[in-house]
């Protein structure tokens, strides 16, 4: 399992480090990837393509989700219709126990 947790803001000058870091949970091929949102607080669209992107990745499997969504994250994910589509939980330990399966 490969967790990664975002701090701040997630925008189109903070997306490279996410990136990096997302891309080596891939090239690893440890799945599942939980990324973790409860201290994220502003995400634009740049974050927003980048947490898609990841998605797309992993989650052939169900092995992609996302926890702790904030209100502005929570937001974001709502209007782009993607609190439907991308698995999201209140938190860590319930995001956990679905990867686990």
């Amino acid at each position: 399992m490969f967790v990664v947790a975002v701090e701040g803001e997630l925008d189109m000058n903070t997306a490279a480090n996410l990136e990096r870091e997302l891309e080596g949970a891939m090239n690893s091929a440890q799945k599942p990837l939980l990324v973790d949102l409860s201290r994220c607080e502003f995400i634009d669209s740049t974050g927003i393509a980048l947490l898609v992107r990841s998605w797309q990745a992993f989650d052939g499997d169900g092995s992609f989700a996302l926890c702790g969504v904030g209100d502005q994250v929570k937001r974001v994910l709502d209007i782009t219709g993607l609190e439907q589509t991308i698995p999201t939980h209140p938190d860590r330990e319930q995001a956990l126990a679905r990867l686990r399966g």
